[in-house]
């Protein structure tokens, strides 16, 4: 019989002792004090006939409390080893990683609020945070990120349910060896955190290596994050919380993709500059004007704050350079990739409300991200979808997958990931022309 079986055939049958736990110290003190009392006459009357008065049971009550404790330890230690027993049996999910500066950083885009829920697929991880019901990030983690990725849930029917845990102590966990921030003052122009560009003396720079292993026992438990890097491992278990019910499907704010107004593709960075030229005047709104027809094609303007307002106008490609025959009917911005403004037979003009503060909370993705998609649709909610190269130490991009998170942008060759931005539009404001409950749309009819 092996030394398991053996455990477990201790923790179906629990010791239990002669004298119970409650009455076991009573029990040894007085049987204690016998003993010594019987030794001290067997000290003063040393004879052969002392031997067996006082010598004999002074020996036995000794021996009786010290067997009586030594089989309380054995009980207490079978007792503990049933629980131990049933923590060996494997995870429900368990995935590891190359990389947790890269977890790190994808993570701290959507660090705005202090707890997120965490949904586990088989094709990846997602973690969703929301504030006020207003704003909502969300980034999916591909099992392609993983090293080894294992979910131990073969009925999809019966999958995992989503649970809430704190950002904030995961994001202290992935850099408890020191990971250096990417969005100071030299960044990438190019965007992305490569390892190339920036501090030659940090982590990655240096080739120090580290593995990350997320793991989760059973729904409700820990989950439980180990990290290890040379000879130094840590290991932290996070509390899971009962996640909230949404007010959608998968919830989070709806985005209707069937009725998009605006579609734009740019690079992040000059997103990035517009709202930092933005931030100079402290506004309180932001507001979003577009359009294919007239002026302003795609301009962001800040207003309501104490040192004025601000504009910063993406202009159109100049009327002097050459364009192909047939071109002209729709004018864009020169940063924009891709523009498009309702549709092809009725152009609108979109001006839409939202608070600048809530905005900025995309920042950190703003700075990281090559690439961003605009997206707004016809309740005004809007959509900033951040493209992110990985660089080094990824493995292949992340797969599409609509139903974790709706990331629908085409990934890029190479090792992405994205991170996704929702916000909702204000509504309700004394002037009229301001109206955000439906997005602003006017006819025009464009020249041939």
């Amino acid at each position: 019989m092996s030394l398991h079986e053996v455990w477990q055939a201790a923790a179906s049958s629990p010791f239990q002792p002669s004298v119970g736990k409650d009455s076991q110290l009573p029990l040894g003190l007085l049987l204690l004090l016998i003993g010594l009392i019987l030794t001290g006459l067997f000290g003063l009357n040393r004879s052969l006939l002392s031997i067996p008065l006082f010598g004999i049971p002074a020996s036995l009550a000794f021996g009786f409390v010290n067997s009586a404790f030594n089989y309380d330890s054995v009980a207490d230690a079978r007792t503990d080893s049933a629980p131990s027993q049933q923590m060996a049996s494997p995870p429900l999910f368990t995935a590891v990683s190359t990389s947790a500066r890269q977890l790190h950083l994808l993570l701290r885009c959507i660090s705005f609020s202090p707890r997120a829920e965490v949904q586990i697929t088989h094709s990846g991880i997602r973690f969703s945070v929301e504030e006020a019901r207003v704003i909502q990030g969300l980034t999916f983690l591909d099992k392609a990120l993983f090293s080894s990725y294992n979910l131990n849930v073969t009925d999809e029917e019966h999958m995992l349910p989503p649970f809430s845990i704190s950002i904030v102590a995961l994001l202290e966990t992935l850099q408890i060896f020191g990971i250096a921030d990417t969005t100071s003052s030299s960044r990438n122009p190019s965007g992305g955190f490569s390892s190339s560009y920036g501090n030659a003396f940090n982590a990655p720079a240096l080739a120090v290596g580290g593995t990350c292993r997320i793991s989760y026992q059973e729904a409700g438990a820990p989950l439980t994050i180990t990290i290890q890097e040379g000879s130094v491992t840590t290991t932290c278990e996070m509390n899971t919380y009962e996640a909230q019910e949404g007010y959608e499907d998968d919830g989070g704010i709806p985005l209707d993709r069937e009725s998009l107004r605006l579609r734009a593709i740019m690079r992040s960075t000059w997103l990035h500059d517009a709202m930092n030229e933005l931030a100079g005047t402290n506004p309180t709104t932001l507001v979003l004007n577009a359009s294919t027809a007239s002026a302003p094609f795609f301009a962001l303007a800040g207003e309501g704050g104490p040192f004025g307002d601000s504009t910063v106008d993406f202009m159109p490609e100049s009327k002097n350079e050459p364009t192909p025959s047939g071109t002209r009917g729709k004018k864009q911005p020169l940063v924009m990739e891709t523009f498009s403004v309702g549709t092809p037979t009725r152009p609108i003009k979109i001006r839409q409300r939202y608070k600048f503060d809530m905005i900025k909370r995309a920042g950190r993705a703003m700075a990281l991200a090559s690439r961003v998609s605009i997206r707004q649709d016809r309740q005004g909610v809007l959509s900033l979808q951040f493209m992110i190269d990985l660089g080094d130490g990824g493995n292949s991009g992340p797969r599409r997958d609509e139903g974790n998170g709706g990331i629908d942008v085409p990934p890029s060759p190479g090792s992405v990931a994205f991170v996704d931005f929702r916000f909702v539009p204000l509504i309700g404001d004394e002037d009229d022309s301001f109206s955000g409950t439906e997005t602003e749309s006017e006819e025009d009819n464009l020249p041939e």
